[in-house]
């Protein structure tokens, strides 16, 4: 039937429908298949779907268990008993795995003990890849921090991985070196560190990719010696560059030990962590991108008793909440009140990240399915 259906209409028609179904039409024929692995369709459905709800990606793992568990669920319900476990398709001897960060139905996985192990990961599709080890020379004092996204206008999916030597940051030499891996590449290669400051990012914390930039939490090491002094350093993934956006005034004087940036929607938001337990925490989102002037408190929220850390948002703008006793809650900032999630696992294990299905696949050259 599809021979009597023009190849627009049949394009427009299957690009509407989700990642499973796809996949199976993949086996209706050969021009079905042909058409849905095209790279042209794939970019289509990829900006089809980002117009769409998306779902949330929730990290749970248990402290005495060696598995972790990958729980989704639709963006735009309540929690419930209802949610899809993914399976991650590599075993980890050496530790738990960090998600990174999240692009394109693409999920960058790096083993918790920074051993330099990256792999992309689309949960969709069910296929993975692992990254060449960057080669680099041996040393005992370093700092590693890396960054992922995709071009803002190719989507071709980047790691950028910035190596500080610890000598050469006494020596305010910033950085040691930058190595880019590109999907269309296949490689690391080393990059100039165009626009670096004189600025330390700090690996406690999880980039964030807004805008077609990574962003990191960063110490001035130039103020060092007056004081602390936090800054965001980015990374843009179109121009292959570093620049900072300046922290809200209230928070430069904060300890990056406090604060973490993520996405808030398509916003950039900076989070600073009570000192103690039973604190507050203050969210802080930029309203217009690259205007420092434009950074607001969007909320300041208690954390009583249990409470622990905020571990993510919704895309409905709903705050994800850790606790002592192992749970993961969902804070309303308009009614002030908690939801039980129903997710339990290891306080500090828990992460979340808006996730979207997508066809995109991680083999270096073309990226698709």
């Amino acid at each position: 039937m599809s021979d009597y259906i023009p190849t627009e209409l049949l394009a427009d028609i299957l690009v509407r429908l989700p990642v499973q179904s796809l996949i199976r039409f993949t086996s209706v024929c050969k021009s079905w298949h042909s058409l849905i692995t095209s790279p042209s369709f794939i970019a289509k459905h990829l900006n089809h779907t980002s117009t769409n709800t998306k779902n949330l990606l929730v990290k749970a793992s248990n402290s005495d268990e060696k598995k972790e568990r990958y729980l989704l669920c639709r963006g735009d319900e309540k929690f419930s008993d209802e949610f899809s476990e993914l399976e991650f398709p590599l075993s980890t001897p050496f530790g738990h795995n960090t998600i990174l960060g999240s692009c394109n139905g693409l999920l960058c996985m790096v083993n918790a003990d920074l051993s330099q192990c990256v792999t992309l990961w689309n949960p969709s599709i069910k296929k993975s890849v692992t990254l060449p080890v960057p080669s680099l020379p041996q040393s005992s004092r370093r700092r590693l921090v890396l960054g992922f996204g995709a071009h803002p206008k190719t989507h071709e999916y980047m790691v950028v991985f910035i190596v500080y030597e610890m000598a050469d940051v006494m020596q305010r030499k910033f950085p040691s070196n930058v190595l880019l891996y590109t999907q269309g590449a296949g490689s690391w290669r080393s990059i100039p560190s165009v626009g670096h400051p004189h600025c330390l990012a700090c690996d406690d914390w999880f980039p964030a990719f807004v805008n077609g930039s990574v962003h990191w939490i960063a110490l001035d090491m130039r103020a060092f010696d007056d004081g602390i002094r936090s800054l965001i350093v980015l990374f843009n993934m179109g121009s292959q560059a570093f620049s900072v956006v300046m922290m809200p005034a209230a928070l430069v004087s904060e300890s990056p030990l406090r604060l973490s940036i993520m996405s808030y929607g398509e916003s950039l938001a900076v989070l600073c962590h009570g000192s103690s337990a039973g604190g507050s925490s203050s969210i802080w989102v930029m309203k217009e991108y690259g205007v420092a002037e434009s950074w607001a408190k969007l909320y300041t929220i208690t954390l009583p008793g249990v409470l622990d850390q905020i571990r993510g948002f919704r895309e409905n703008g709903e705050v994800l909440v850790s606790t002592s006793d192992n749970r993961l809650l969902c804070y309303d900032c308009e009614t002030k009140t908690f939801a039980n999630t129903g997710y339990t696992g290891s306080s500090d294990a828990f992460s979340a990240y808006t996730f979207m299905e997508s066809l995109v696949l991680v083999q270096p050259g073309n990226g698709f399915i």
